[in-house]
């Protein structure tokens, strides 16, 4: 067996330690790669769906922090424009993106812009189909009677939801409360029911089937609904009285 000096056996244990302490330094002499992952900006004061004509403002945030130095975008202006400050018009009915960039990310926002057909629309009518039961007693059922009349369509809308009261010449004195949306293919449908009087009616109105567009360059309603007319015969109870198919052309918003 073989002994080392006391002054060489030193020697090697600082050698060993000094190795050791080397092998757990933390720190690496290859420089860390800086990120380059862009970050996501998040849009708020946006709603998926606004009517045509209708305004909004955007604003964008950075981990909930409100991001600086923000550019926005549509990708398609004609159906929304946005501006610097984050103010969107909405212009015609279709579909775009709203694009918001800052050095700290970007972020979007899907938009459905749909028709607007909030106001009152009022006008002639056609009845291009009319079916009477044989013991009708309505006016329009009369022989040699006119099948043309009038309509007042008052719309309330929010979105692509709408709700609106229609008035039919055939019947004055029913008020149809009627509730429907704005269709994917931007058609307005609606439909509802009245009862004349509430209880124990002796009249009851249906309007179904009803579907309507607009023409935006000339601000004209032009669509088509189903009446139904349901009347009490004394002694009888309500029983069917007459069914017509309704048109209406180019009705002018009021």
């Amino acid at each position: 067996m073989t002994y080392l000096p006391a002054r060489g056996l030193l020697a090697a244990v600082l050698v060993f330690a000094s190795s050791l302490l080397a092998g757990c330094d933390n720190t690496s002499s290859s420089p860390t790669a800086p990120s380059t992952g862009v970050g996501v900006l998040q849009v708020v004061g946006a709603r998926p769906i606004v009517r045509a004509a209708e305004q909004l403002t955007l604003a964008a945030t950075a981990a909930g922090v409100a991001a600086t130095g923000v550019s926005w975008t549509s990708s398609d202006a004609t159906v929304a424009s946005v501006t610097a400050a984050g103010l969107v018009t909405a212009r015609r009915a279709g579909r775009t993106t709203l694009t918001a960039s800052s050095t700290a990310g970007t972020g979007s926002v899907a938009l459905r812009v749909v028709p607007d057909f909030a106001g009152t629309w009022a006008g002639a009518l056609a009845r291009p189909q009319l079916t009477c039961a044989a013991t009708s007693a309505a006016a329009l059922c009369a022989p040699g009677a006119t099948t043309a009349g009038t309509i007042t369509l008052t719309v309330t809308q929010a979105a692509d939801r709408a709700t609106a009261t229609l008035r039919d010449s055939a019947e004055p004195t029913a008020v149809l409360a009627l509730t429907g949306q704005v269709l994917d293919d931007d058609q307005l449908s609606l439909a509802g029911r009245v009862d004349v009087p509430a209880v124990t009616p002796a009249l009851r109105v249906d309007a179904s089937t009803f579907r309507a567009t607009i023409d935006p360059t000339r601000d004209t309603m032009t669509g088509s609904y189903v009446l139904t007319v349901d009347r009490a015969m004394p002694p009888a109870a309500l029983q069917p009285d007459y069914r017509a198919q309704v048109q209406f052309r180019d009705l002018p918003r009021r």
